[in-house]
């Protein structure tokens, strides 16, 4: 016989009642609360994620239609302003009156033959 207490029958029989005990003690808990306890945390999680992803391709949907309002709106309001329109004439100013009402004469009389 060997005397290697490994090899023997009664070792690996010892190893297999001992790790179906383990197995069968261990599995008695109620896993169900804790499996679901976790999905609803994951449904929780990717509920966050959906609502977050939604959220920002709503904001960027409604900055891309707000600024093609707003760039319309500036349209329509240059094509209302004077870019197709003449002025009016401005008026004409008063007429400006005389500083001197005197007569002018020539300063040299042409007369004599000097």
């Amino acid at each position: 016989m060997s005397s290697n207490r490994y090899t023997s029958k009664g070792f690996f029989f010892q190893v297999f009642l001992g790790c179906a005990l383990v197995w069968l003690t261990g599995c008695t808990g109620d896993n169900d609360k804790v499996v679901q306890a976790r999905v609803s945390e994951r449904v929780v999680a990717f509920r966050t994620k959906k609502m977050e992803e939604c959220r920002v391709a709503l904001i960027s949907d409604a900055n891309k239609h707000v600024d093609s309002l707003m760039l319309q709106d500036a349209r329509d309001q240059l094509g209302d302003s004077l870019l197709n329109r003449r002025p009016g004439k401005p008026f004409k100013p008063a007429p400006i009156a005389p500083i001197d009402s005197l007569t002018v004469k020539p300063v040299f009389e042409s007369g004599g033959g000097r």
